[in-house]
């Protein structure tokens, strides 16, 4: 599930789901509720997977992505981009 392999393409593992979600942060900050419509705009007007991903598969992968350290948040529950230098956050 975390990486792909012979039954799990990669637009269906964690880490290809995270690409897609860091496409969509960039170097944006937006709660998850942002994160998620607009996740789901970008799938559906672009068509770049089959299935789109499960609201529990995007938060389990929104979990790893901060376990791994790609994505971290404020106080007030903004996600931003751990790699991108903010100035005030």
């Amino acid at each position: 599930m975390i990486l792909p392999n012979k039954y799990i393409p990669l637009s269906e593992s964690l880490i290809g789901i995270s690409s897609l979600i860091l496409d969509i942060l960039s170097s944006n900050k937006m709660t998850i509720d942002e994160l998620w419509n607009n996740f789901n705009c970008s799938l559906y007007k672009n068509k770049k997977v089959k299935n789109v991903p499960s609201y529990n598969k995007f938060v389990l992968t929104i979990n790893f992505m901060y376990l791994t350290n790609m994505i971290n948040y404020t106080d007030k529950g903004v996600i931003y981009n751990e790699n991108i230098k903010y100035e005030n956050i």
